[in-house]
Parts: C-alpha cells; sequence; structure tokens
C-alpha cells in the first residue's frame, strides 16, 4: 500500500456549449506557414483483385493476376484513408508516375 493520503473524487461540472457558437481568434487564419514543411504520404492505387485463399496459396512467381479496372481507366490517388484524386499512370524515365487529372473537391470518399 501507498502511505501517500487518498485524493477525493468529485463531480465535474461541464458547461454546455452550441456547436457554431464558439468564439475566439482562428488557429490557423489562412496563414499555411506553421504546417507547409510537413510531409504527407500519397498512393496511388491502381486496382484491386478478388481471390479466394485456395488461389491465393497457389499463386507462384510469373502468375498474374488481373485487376478490377481497365487500362484506359484512371487511376485513384489516396491521401491516407481519404480519396483526393484521380489520374492517368505514366512512365517518367524507368519510374511510374501519375498526371493529376482531378485533385481534391467536394465528392470524395
Amino acid at each position: 500500500m501507498s502511505s501517500t493520503p487518498q485524493e477525493s473524487a468529485r463531480p465535474v461540472q461541464l458547461q454546455d456549449i452550441r456547436a457554431g457558437s464558439e468564439g475566439g481568434k482562428a488557429l490557423f487564419p489562412g496563414n499555411l506557414d506553421l504546417i507547409q514543411g510537413l510531409k504527407v504520404s500519397l498512393s496511388v492505387s491502381v486496382g484491386k483483385s478478388e481471390i479466394t485463399v485456395a488461389q491465393l496459396f497457389a499463386l507462384k512467381e510469373d502468375a498474374l493476376l488481373e485487376l478490377d479496372r481497365a487500362t484506359n481507366e484512371p487511376v485513384e490517388i489516396w491521401l491516407d484513408a481519404r480519396l483526393v484524386g484521380r489520374g492517368e499512370l505514366v512512365a517518367v524515365g524507368d519510374r511510374f508516375g501519375v498526371r493529376i487529372t482531378e485533385f481534391g473537391g467536394a465528392g470524395r470518399t
């Protein structure tokens, strides 16, 4: 057992606040200097494939896995779990790249 005095517990009284009624100064008043140097990770989804566990275990080197997208369909650009854009898959030297055709905007999930 501890020899420190026991603290008493007491109920907390919370103040009712209505959404949108917060006053005060904006934390980021249009100035992004504070966060401009932060790095984010974008990923590009070329497509998906659904297979059974038996098919998964039967995969071998050089096997082909067919994706659910046609070669002329746009790829999806993701920021974490949020779809933020679409684009065209391109070759940039010996690497893949994405030419952005849509970015941002409402209606993304």
